[in-house]
């Protein structure tokens, strides 16, 4: 009788299975996120050094800043492995930021939302992280509310005897803030010197999870997936290291710019509360009495909603509130924007264009260029959603990521401005550009960059406009 030969085979798996086998890439891709930017706190809070700047300011006055952590671990002398300590969470962050938002939907939305909340709270309890303005925010509100002067007329120089002087940096730059900011930091002020930095760390923690929260909602309502949004915008290392860890103001502004959004997108439904083109002009103009930069999408807004003479008064009703305000509290006087703008770091694109057209940098003109071309993108998408309505999320991303491309003084956490908007775009393709100019920012913004350029044999200070603009920003913060 012939035999017969069976072979023996594994059941084939199953789906859940296979769900589960999957799940761990980005599982573990999100662990070393959160494990990083933890690990980066506590070292942070070991001392005072080059990764908790203003505790090391003032002659150990800001000690203090270290938070609740501090003493956990020893301090770390070397600023060479510090600085090498930052590099690698960076690129820990950076890769497990790219992992995660591509392999997203193999995890379920709580355990990404966990993750997010996490590594915020590991940042609530740390110091301010390097390249921090968090102080200066403090000492602005500070000159009106303790000193009588104004922020927006008067220099921070004037107050040397401040208890907060110390820990400052622009000791000659006038606010270069919106006053519905500058007026919140003076109430913020009833805190006092130490409380303030604590009720300033719920606020920014709170604003950049309320902006997760309503870039995912707004995926939701509009068949992009959440999972994605929410890696992209929450896991992201210009927000989580750069934006949340230096305390920046931004993520306010940025909370009003998405609920804004939200509701351009929520009046879409027939449901729609009839409030919501109202709340979505005045909310814009809130974001710009913020954050300045953003009344180039004031535009966008008011024509992206869907009744829009009501967008139009919410937002004349909220602007006539602020320049009441600005009336009242600062005499009327204006954010010295101009002076910031005059501002030039190595790595912005008019500087690198500067360059190559044989200007030495980006000078007056080469500045004056670049403005007038943002103008344009500007104009040029606000017209687009005026013919069009369904433009209005895509023109925010244009026109906040050309904002990247044209200033001068760009900083890393400024690609928190258009990151949601590009995540919640249904063409992937984009993704790449957000990974490409995160690592152009995180090298821009690296406190070993001067040491990269000369290895580079970029000097731009041998340089007749490279030394007049470093002259510029020394004279600022001397």
């Amino acid at each position: 009788m012939a035999s017969v030969l069976t072979i023996d085979r594994a059941p084939s798996a199953t789906p859940a299975a296979v769900r589960a086998t999957r799940g761990v890439v980005p599982a573990l891709a999100l662990t070393a996120i959160v494990g990083a930017v933890g690990w980066l706190v506590l070292v942070a809070a070991g001392g005072a050094s080059v990764l908790s700047p203003t505790a090391a300011r003032g002659g150990g006055a800001g000690a203090w800043t270290l938070g609740p952590l501090h003493g956990l671990i020893g301090v770390w002398s070397s600023a060479r492995v510090l600085h090498r300590e930052m590099l690698l969470v960076l690129i820990v962050v950076g890769i497990g930021w790219v992992v995660v938002w591509a392999t997203a939907n193999w995890l379920p939305t709580r355990v990404l939302a966990a993750g997010v909340v996490a590594a915020h709270a590991a940042l609530l309890l740390g110091p301010p992280l390097p390249l921090t303005d968090v102080f200066n925010y403090d000492l602005y509100g500070r000159m009106a509310a303790a000193h009588g002067l104004n922020p927006y007329r008067d220099i921070p120089a004037r107050v040397p005897h401040d208890p907060i002087f110390a820990l400052t940096n622009w000791h000659h730059l006038r606010s270069p803030y919106g006053p519905l900011f500058t007026l919140a930091s003076e109430g913020l002020g009833v805190f006092g010197v130490h409380g303030w930095l604590w009720a300033w760390k719920v606020v920014v923690i709170l604003s950049s999870l309320a902006s997760v929260a309503l870039a995912a909602d707004i995926a939701g309502r509009l068949g992009v997936s959440r999972r994605r949004v929410i890696a992209a915008v929450g896991l992201s290392p210009v927000l989580l290291v750069a934006e949340v860890g230096g305390l920046h103001q931004d993520m306010p502004a940025m909370a009003c710019l998405l609920c804004a959004a939200w509701c351009i997108v929520r009046e879409r439904e027939a449901d729609a509360p009839v409030w919501t083109s109202a709340l979505a002009g005045a909310l814009v103009i809130a974001a710009a009495g913020i954050k300045p930069s953003f009344a180039l999408v004031v535009g966008v807004v008011v024509l992206g909603a869907s009744r829009r003479p009501r967008a139009i008064a919410g937002a004349v009703i909220v602007a006539a509130v602020m320049g009441v305000i600005d009336l009242v509290a600062f005499g009327g006087a204006l954010p010295a924007i101009t002076t910031q703008s005059a501002l030039v770091s190595p790595l912005s694109i008019p500087n690198l264009l500067g360059l190559a057209a044989g200007h030495g940098g980006a000078d007056g003109a080469v500045r004056g260029v670049a403005q007038a071309v943002l103008v344009a993108i500007a104009v040029g998408a606000t017209i687009a959603v005026g013919l069009r309505r369904e433009r209005a999320l895509g023109a925010l991303g244009i026109v906040l990521f050309g904002s990247l491309l044209t200033i001068s003084w760009v900083m890393p956490w400024y690609l928190v401005w258009a990151l949601p908007f590009i995540a919640l775009t249904p063409r992937r393709a984009l993704a790449p550009l957000a990974v490409a100019a995160t690592c152009w920012l995180t090298l821009g913004g690296l406190a070993t960059l001067p040491g990269v350029l000369h290895s580079a044999g970029y000097f731009p200070t041998r340089l007749a406009t490279g030394e007049a603009n470093h002259l510029e920003f020394v004279r600022l913060v001397q």
